[in-house]
């Protein structure tokens, strides 16, 4: 086998063109004969696995996130007040759409209640009466609407007004009144017949059955 050998220097009979092309042909057999691991293509990738195995090393024992010694426990759920998430309560003034309602008193008036025709009305359970005064904001005239009302219990269930109210005195303040802009309607009373024992929450308040409605709390 014939040893390689690097071009050597030119001689004094070489044209210029000729020790360019010499030249060229040298650094392309240097740079051929060069050892693999000086060659940028093997160093770059070298070096970046390097760089992986120092950052594997250095984090392998924190693969687990580290908690704060004083770091506050989830806190469980504590049980709903009565009234909670209202947005008033008794005696205050809170509007939905064209009405500004305030709520002046809830009772449980008891399993029977007397009607306007001088008879009485029982029910299944027991009864809760809620007057409430309303005034129009609006631009227009408004009634009233008792089955858009909503009674709440401290379990967050929810109760409809009873038919019962159709019989009691002033009924007709939520159903025959048409309340003119600026005018208010006091007394108007809501009877829920709800399960005896039931603790009352809040009430939720209407301008229609399409409103979002506000909360007052009844506790």
């Amino acid at each position: 086998m014939s040893e390689q050998t690097t071009p050597t220097a030119l001689s004094e009979t070489e044209s210029p063109k000729e020790a360019k092309a010499r030249a060229k042909a040298g650094k392309a057999y240097a740079k051929a004969t060069r050892p693999w691991f000086k060659k940028k293509r093997f160093i770059i990738p070298l070096l970046l696995a390097i760089m992986v195995v120092v950052i594997m090393l250095v984090n392998g024992g924190n693969d687990t996130p580290s908690t704060s010694a004083n770091q506050d426990a989830p806190a469980a759920d504590a049980p709903a007040k009565p009234g909670a998430g209202a947005d008033a309560k008794i005696g205050t003034k809170v509007r939905d759409g064209k009405f500004e309602f305030v709520v002046t008193k809830s009772e449980n008036v008891g399993k029977s209640i007397p009607t306007a025709f001088g008879q009485t009305e029982k029910a299944q359970g027991e009864f809760i009466l809620v007057t409430v005064n309303a005034t129009n904001i609006g631009d227009e005239a408004q009634t009233l609407d008792s089955t858009s009302q909503a009674l709440f219990n401290d379990k967050g269930q929810k109760f409809s007004p009873s038919s019962a109210l159709l019989s009691l005195k002033d009924a007709d303040k939520f159903f025959l009144t048409n309340i003119n802009p600026g005018n208010t309607v006091t007394g108007a009373p809501l009877l829920f017949d709800v399960p005896v024992g039931t603790k009352v929450a809040s009430i939720q308040l209407h301008d229609s059955m399409l409103s979002d409605g506000v909360k007052v709390a009844l506790s």
